[in-house]
């Protein structure tokens, strides 16, 4: 078995109805679907036992979202997993049979999502996987196909709450693993979950991870010859400009220009 679907729930029944629908709408067969409830009080756990289907349910305490996903990990016997947790769904059913065809090789697979809030945002995959695309951003979870022996060898961080799938893909493609995009949708991603309201708590926990990993003449910008505070709070490109600004005048008005240009593009041509 290639797959192993996971979603993980806590006091979220209707959030689980639509991602239990949509799992269990798959057209391809050669997956396992695994469901850790965390002790909910809200009928949830009543509604998994109800559920038919080719897997494992399971209902117990756990201290947080990355100990219930490595949890998880432990007892699924596909060669990849996914999580997809309560609330989120496959952006259409024939998900799992497409992937099935494609992925074997690279330690993980990544295909687009959809981010959807108060507008569509079209999350597309990288190509290539990028230290600057890290840097900025992640790749979302809910659209990752990651090897299982992997995520047992290097279990997520259970000590933060919200960026530990973004410490475990920066600190494993660091380490040498492969990446490869699918160039197809595979889910829906619902803005409003406990990681999109805690902003402030993403911010402390990747300064926090980044501290760790990487020594303070990197993280500082000294290594450019520069005496550079960096403030967390910054956009990337906040921190561009700010470092542009201090450059010889010509060289400043320069890049000032390309800049200019660029968010001028991106602004007319940002996706919907």
């Amino acid at each position: 078995m290639k797959i192993s679907v996971i979603t993980v729930v806590l006091n979220d029944l209707e959030g689980l109805k639509k991602t239990t629908k949509s799992v269990l709408s798959q057209k391809g067969e050669d997956f396992e679907y695994i469901i850790l409830d965390g002790g909910s009080k809200d009928g949830s756990w009543e509604y998994i036992k109800s559920l038919n289907f080719n897997g494992i349910k399971k209902t117990a305490p756990d201290t947080g979202i990355y100990n219930a996903m490595n949890n998880a990990v432990l007892i699924a016997s596909g060669e990849y997993c996914l999580f997809l947790n309560a609330g989120d769904t496959f952006y259409d059913d024939e998900v799992l049979e497409n992937a099935n065809k494609i992925i074997g090789q690279a330690d993980f697979y990544v295909g687009h999502t959809m981010e959807i809030g108060k507008k569509i945002i079209k999350g597309w995959a990288p190509d290539p996987l990028t230290l600057d695309y890290l840097m900025r951003t992640s790749i979302y979870h809910q659209s990752t196909f990651i090897r299982r022996k992997l995520l047992l060898d290097y279990p997520y961080n259970e000590h933060h709450k919200v960026v530990s799938d973004w410490e475990f893909f920066f600190e494993r493609w660091l380490n040498g693993c492969t990446y490869e995009k699918l160039d197809f949708f595979v889910s829906n991603y619902y803005l409003g979950g406990f990681s999109y309201v805690h902003q402030d708590l993403i911010n402390i926990e990747r300064k926090e991870f980044m501290e760790g990993l990487l020594p303070k003449r990197i993280l500082d910008g000294s290594y450019l010859g520069e005496h550079i505070h960096t403030n967390y709070n910054e956009s990337y490109e906040q921190r561009r400009i700010r470092r542009t600004m201090s450059k010889p005048a010509i060289q400043r008005d320069l890049n000032l220009i390309r800049y200019g240009f660029k968010f001028l593009f991106k602004d007319l041509f940002r996706r919907k």
